[in-house]
């Protein structure tokens, strides 16, 4: 039998961060995520409602009640040591204020094994303070035959942008590599005077994890990754960079369709060090037919140039 149940979890407590207080629900994804690790039965069982229900539309098995699930999720334990799951929620409506209805897709790796994603459908219910899962139906997903396939929901992105509101023009190109392996994303941000800051971005399928990632690389010396995620119509994109100096930061870079020609970027969650920082106002980029000068025009010694 497929290994069930307890991948959707931790992606399905993501979901309710904008439903509850943002500090208890990491504190419960974190609490879930470590239970799960440590292969802690009980804890991840508290999961779950009493009555809660697993079904898998692949083979058409229904698991019904806590103890049964609790039971196959024994057995999972047993057999698949060292399991890491990751994953992302689409969309996530409320059908109440004490019950939501989540959709979206997890990766389950088990070394030595295969790596299955599977897409879910799933019902939380608030139960005394705590959202438990009451339902989750999933299905094997379809895995994209190669990188073009996986990163084709980023189409919409390449083109040149700009945003020249206020003081600081920030100006974006985004093509693909040779071979449709790899989007590029080259950005540089200006004042009226001179280039700011200059970087180059390199978003790729990682099939092992089954997930897209980046890699950036800026003009001052730092660089980072990120891991993209869909969460309905936008995609959010989980950063961590090294500064020059050696600090580490982190944030959630949201990049939002508008419409055809419009993509709105902003930063949330921005932290130095453990240390929050103010959130910015973020930017409206607009298409535009040729590629921004300043995000090309960088010297051969890797200075940025005006």
């Amino acid at each position: 039998m497929r290994p069930v149940m307890f991948p959707s979890l931790f992606i399905l407590l993501l979901a309710t961060s904008a439903l509850a207080d943002e500090a208890a629900i990491r504190q419960s994804i974190a609490a879930y995520a470590d239970a799960f690790n440590r292969q802690d039965l009980e804890m991840v069982i508290g999961y779950w409602s009493e009555n809660g229900v697993h079904v898998d539309r692949e083979n058409g098995e229904r698991t019904e009640g806590r103890e049964a699930i609790k039971a196959d999720l024994a057995d999972t334990f047993e057999g698949s040591s060292g399991a890491t799951l990751a994953g992302r929620v689409d969309r996530v409506r409320m059908v109440k204020p004490d019950v939501a209805h989540l959709d979206g897709q997890v990766v389950l790796s088990i070394p030595g094994e295969d790596t299955t994603t599977s897409n879910f459908s799933a019902i939380l219910v608030n139960q005394e303070g705590k959202w438990m899962i009451d339902v989750i139906e999933e299905s094997p997903a379809r895995v994209p035959s190669n990188n073009y396939e996986a990163l084709s929901e980023l189409n919409w992105m390449i083109g040149n942008w700009v945003d020249d509101g206020g003081d600081i023009q920030v100006t974006t190109s985004v093509s693909w590599s040779a071979n449709g392996a790899f989007l590029l994303r080259s950005f540089a941000v200006t004042t009226a005077d001179e280039v700011v800051r200059q970087g180059t971005e390199v978003i790729g399928w990682d099939p092992r994890s089954g997930e897209i990632r980046s890699w950036s690389f800026q003009s001052d010396g730092s660089f980072g990754d990120g891991t993209w995620q869909k969460n309905g119509d936008d995609w959010m994109v989980k950063s961590s960079q090294t500064l020059p100096d050696g600090r580490a930061a982190s944030g959630t870079y949201v990049f939002s369709k508008l419409n055809d020609d419009e993509i709105s970027v902003r930063l949330i969650g921005h932290v130095i060090e453990g240390e929050p920082q103010p959130s910015g106002e973020g930017a409206t980029l607009r298409r535009v037919a040729e590629a921004p000068v300043a995000a090309t025009a960088v010297e051969s010694n890797g200075t940025a140039s005006n």
